[in-house]
């Protein structure tokens, strides 16, 4: 009898820690870091904080020396003609590899992709993944519709894995990124 009152004493003692388990894991999974410059940008350009860091997670999963087998660069894997276009066009100045910039870059460019494609999110991801020409021939054929008729298979998963992770960034960090345990 003091064996299992001991038992249940333990069980409850540790069920707090049993039940954050999942949220640990996924935290582990889905990191966020520069959470300062991503809301600071967000807001500037009207962008929901989460939705940048799930880009962010699924260009790099938050790696800020990645490169990508086509020579994009960083935490939101930007290529140099990109950034030389952003540049020019936005004024941000720097090393797009240096991670502050590249997020500061990588956000202008959605924000520029959320104004040509009038705020539809799986354009603006299509348009980021395949490019803005891609995009545009698409949704030039009658009857497109972006969440059935992407015909590449790679930039049909990354849309949908941007979207999945901004759920998960929201669940783990909050609508803002600012709740952290």
């Amino acid at each position: 009898m003091a064996l299992g009152a001991l038992l249940l004493l333990v069980l409850l003692a540790a069920l707090p820690f049993l039940l954050e388990t999942p949220d640990t894991v996924r935290r582990a999974t889905h990191p966020l870091r520069y959470e300062g410059v991503i809301q600071a940008q967000s807001e500037r350009y009207d962008l929901e904080p989460t939705f940048v860091a799930a880009v962010i997670y699924t260009e790099s999963r938050f790696d800020a020396e990645g490169e990508s087998h086509q020579g994009a660069y960083g935490l939101m894997q930007i290529l140099p003609a990109t950034a030389d276009f952003i540049s020019e066009r936005s004024g941000i100045e720097g090393d797009y590899r240096e991670p502050r910039t590249n997020i500061r870059m990588g956000i202008w460019y959605l924000d520029y992709l959320d104004e040509r494609y009038l705020g539809d999110e799986r354009l603006m991801l299509a348009a980021y993944n395949s490019g803005e020409g891609r995009v545009d021939e698409w949704i030039s054929d009658e009857g497109f519709d972006v969440g059935r008729d992407i015909p590449f298979q790679e930039t049909h998963e990354y849309v949908n894995n941007v979207l999945e992770a901004q759920e998960t960034y929201e669940e783990l960090y909050g609508r803002d990124l600012d709740r952290r345990s």
